[in-house]
C-alpha cells in the first residue's frame, strides 16, 4: 500500500517576486507502507527542502504531497498540528531531548500530551524499550547517557505514538561508528519487526546501507535510485559508486564506517 506519494513537487524561494533559487523541481516519489527509504545527495541538492515539505514544515510551490491519502498543505493550522502529531515521527541529528526530563519522560512525552491512559503509556514504553534494548536507561537523565543512547531514546520517542511515517534527518551525523551502528540497528528493528515506515535523509553511506532503497537527488531533481539485495556490504559499495557518479561536495561523508 502506498503511504507517501508526491507528484510534480517543486519549491522555489523568491524575494519580492524575484526567484532566488529553485530548491526542488518536479519530484515524483512514492514510499510504500513498511519501506525504509534513504535520500542522499550533495550539499545543497534539495534533501533538507524535501524533508521540510514532507514534514509539513514548509509548503510546496507546485505539485502535491499525500500521506495516508491526506495532503497536509491543505489543512488548517490546527488540523496540521494534529496531523503532524498523529501521523509523523521525527528524529533529528541533535536529538532534541529535554534535559529537564528523564529518558523515560522524554520518550513518553508525545503520549502524555495526547492524554493517553497511563497504563497504555507504560505498556507501549516498556515494549518499545525492551525491543530497542534501552530499558536500563529509562530512569537516567540526558546528561548521564551517551550520544548514541540519546538518539536511541529519540527514536523511541518518535515511534511511541505509532506514526504512519518516521522522518529522520542525519540521525547519525553526531555519532561515532559504534554509536551509529547501534542507532541504525534500532531503526532497522522498528522497520523489520514493527513495520515502521521510514524516510531518512543522510550523507552517510554506512547508515544508508541499512535502507531498502536509496533515492539520489542532484540540483533539486531525482538523479537515480538503487535497491538493496540480500547483501548489505554489496549495497554499501553500490552506494559509494553511486555517490562517485553523482559528484558534488561529500567532504563531510565518513566513508570509513563500513
Amino acid at each position: 500500500m502506498t503511504l507517501l506519494e508526491t507528484q510534480g513537487l517543486s519549491k522555489i524561494y523568491s524575494s519580492k517576486g524575484n526567484v532566488v533559487c529553485t530548491a526542488l523541481h518536479d519530484i515524483d516519489l512514492r514510499v510504500e507502507s513498511g519501506e525504509f527509504v534513504g535520500v542522499m545527495g550533495p550539499s545543497g541538492s534539495g534533501k533538507t527542502t524535501l524533508l521540510n515539505l514532507l514534514a509539513a514544515i514548509d509548503r510546496p510551490t507546485a505539485g502535491y504531497i499525500e500521506i495516508n491519502g491526506i495532503d497536509p498543505s491543505k489543512l488548517s493550522n490546527k488540523n496540521l498540528a494534529f496531523f503532524r502529531r498523529r501521523e509523523l515521527g521525527f528524529i533529528f541529528q541533535d536529538f532534541n531531548l529535554l534535559d529537564s526530563l528523564s529518558i523515560k519522560e522524554n520518550i513518553i512525552l508525545p503520549l502524555v500530551l495526547e492524554g493517553v491512559a497511563p497504563k497504555l503509556i507504560e505498556h507501549r514504553l516498556y515494549m518499545l524499550a525492551e525491543r530497542l534494548e534501552i530499558a536500563k536507561l529509562l530512569n537516567k537523565r540526558t546528561y548521564e547517557v551517551s550520544g548514541g543512547q540519546k538518539q536511541q531514546a529519540a527514536i523511541a520517542r518518535a515511534f511511541i505514538n505509532e506514526p504512519s511515517l518516521m522522518l529522520a534527518d542525519e540521525l547519525t551525523g553526531n555519532l561515532d561508528s559504534k554509536s551509529a551502528k547501534d542507532v541504525m540497528d534500532s531503526l532497522k528493528e522498528l522497520n523489520e519487526h514493527l513495520k515502521a515506515t521510514v524516510l531518512m535523509v543522510t550523507h552517510d553511506p554506512f547508515s544508508a546501507s541499512y535502507c531498502q532503497r536509496i533515492v539520489f537527488i542532484k540540483d533539486g531533481r531525482i538523479f537515480s535510485e538503487i535497491r538493496r539485495g540480500s547483501n548489505r556490504q554489496t549495497f554499501f559499495q553500490q552506494i559509494l559508486d553511486a555517490l562517485s557518479v553523482l559528484g558534488g561536495n561529500f567532504n563531510d561523508v565518513p566513508f570509513a564506517r563500513a
